[in-house]
């Protein structure tokens, strides 16, 4: 997944990814509440994803056989990014000890 620039919107959540492979732009909406659950101040955000659109790939194969083999090997490689992604994610809460609600 390659990341474009910042995409400034015209709401409240902020673009701060886009992925031109899959039409994907990662939204970010932070706030900041002076009294949170605990009663003490608290930072929280959200996440989203957005799509313009679906994306439509292809490639000249030799057979039927080699179709199947090939999207079975796509499938495979897609379902890996897509972990990896959510491994980055969780990663990322870990590092600033953020719990999800």
């Amino acid at each position: 997944m390659r990341l474009k620039g910042l995409t400034p919107l015209n709401e409240k959540k902020e673009a701060i990814a886009t992925s031109s492979s899959t039409n994907i732009t990662l939204h970010y909406d932070p706030q900041f509440s002076e009294i949170g659950e605990e009663g003490k101040p608290e930072f929280h955000f959200t996440i989203s994803m957005s799509s313009t659109g679906e994306k439509e790939f292809y490639r000249i194969v030799g057979s039927k056989e080699e179709q199947a083999k090939l999207s079975e090997a796509v499938k495979l490689e897609l379902r890996r990014a897509l972990r990896r992604f959510d491994g980055r994610v969780a990663d990322v809460l870990k590092k600033y000890n953020i719990q999800p609600r």
